[in-house]
């Protein structure tokens, strides 16, 4: 990846604002051209301040973005909301902008508000040193847990060469259902919502609807787009879809490799279900399953957790059908083990990536997911992340 990745019009900063203990805090982008933004937010019953506040007007176009992080902005009732008005009114004359063009996203701890005087305080310093360059320190502003900042971008050609930018946070709390996680995409690219609306949706299925790292679904998952208003180049259209796609695949990939205290990811792939959903109850339960999870962290080929997660997805499954094959070697077939090696298959799953197979020969659908192991880290990190 090159050192500095640019979008002409976008400029991006991020400040310690003093949010947090230590490290920037505050990420602040600015759309110098007319921007429209497409937004997929968490399906918890529980949402963020800023998802409230953001439905009201990303409908229209946008000239700012604010992130923090270190402060999720969650449950905290109106108050909460009325700090974000506070917050774009101190930002709106710095950057010639009106309330309405200002969204927001937040991170970190849920049930505190955000301190926004000291936010206000540190606008003018955001807004001075945003630059078209600036993309990493965004970055790194939204990181909570996260070991590195995660960004992905890709150009492609139509009237003229087009980029395709995109930065995510997300280490826990991810079950994106629609990751705590947030994912900010940015192109040159002209294109109306309406014409990339689908592709977009579909996108975020493909990506980050296909990891887990906790099974906790966060109150502020937010996956933002934000495309350039003007004459659509409509020949690079498709071009422009495969490129979103490759981009958001990307970055949630690199959410579950860096999943809290992970150490390896293992690919779950459920095929001959009946029904492509009863695939994903299936695919999803043995992600989730704490027991499995172990066994990848220990390296254990222990299919009877496997099958075990698998019964107990609510959907019908025979399992004297089932056949499960562990990096590349079927170890148990009709539900039954097959003779292996556990010295070898120890050695084999001591991988950064395991793959694990469930045939349930029962018809043609299939799904896969992303999940990591379950190890002592996670449970540290996560004992202590409020304190």
């Amino acid at each position: 990846m090159p050192k500095s990745i640019s979008i002409e019009g976008v400029e991006f900063s991020g400040v310690a604002s003093g949010i947090k203990a230590e490290g920037l805090d505050l990420g602040l982008v600015v759309f110098r051209e007319d921007t429209n933004v497409l937004a997929v937010y968490t399906r918890n019953q529980v949402k963020a301040a800023h998802i409230l506040y953001d439905r009201r007007i990303d409908k229209g176009p946008v000239r700012a973005l604010v992130a923090n992080s270190g402060c999720a902005n969650a449950c905290t009732g109106k108050e909460g909301i009325s700090d974000l008005t506070a917050i774009a009114s101190g930002l709106a004359p710095l950057i010639d902008a009106n309330l309405k063009e200002i969204l927001f996203a937040s991170t970190g701890v849920i049930g505190k508000r955000l301190p926004a005087d000291t936010m206000i305080s540190a606008l003018p310093r955001a807004a001075r040193l945003r630059k078209e360059s600036g993309l990493r320190s965004f970055a790194r502003a939204i990181m909570t847990t996260d070991t590195y900042p995660k960004i992905a971008h890709t150009t492609f050609q139509g009237k003229k060469t087009y980029t395709i930018a995109g930065v995510a946070k997300g280490s826990g709390m991810i079950n994106p259902l629609f990751a705590t996680m947030l994912a900010f995409v940015f192109t040159d690219f002209p294109v109306s919502p309406e014409n990339v609306k689908l592709a977009f949706s579909q996108a975020v299925r493909d990506s980050f609807e296909r990891i887990t790292v906790d099974g906790e679904c966060s109150t502020n998952d937010t996956v933002m787009l934000f495309t350039r208003r003007g004459q659509e180049d409509a020949d690079a259209l498709t071009a422009f879809r495969e490129g979103l796609r490759e981009v958001l695949k990307e970055l949630s990939m690199m959410v579950v490799r860096d999943g809290e205290g992970a150490t390896r990811v293992a690919h779950i792939i459920v095929e001959g279900a009946r029904k492509k959903e009863w695939a994903e109850k299936i695919a999803r339960r043995i992600a989730l399953s704490p027991l499995t999870k172990t066994a990848f962290f220990g390296c254990d080929p222990n299919w009877g957790r496997i099958i075990a997660a698998a019964g107990d997805a609510g959907v019908p499954l025979n399992p004297s059908k089932v056949d499960i094959t562990l990096q590349g070697e079927m170890i148990a077939k009709d539900g039954a083990e097959m003779p292996f090696s556990e010295k070898k298959m120890k050695k084999m799953m001591n991988r950064k990536e395991i793959s694990v197979i469930v045939n349930l020969n029962d018809g043609n659908a299939t799904f896969d997911i992303y999940t990591t192991d379950l190890t002592y880290d996670y449970v540290k990190i996560n004992a202590s992340y409020r304190s």
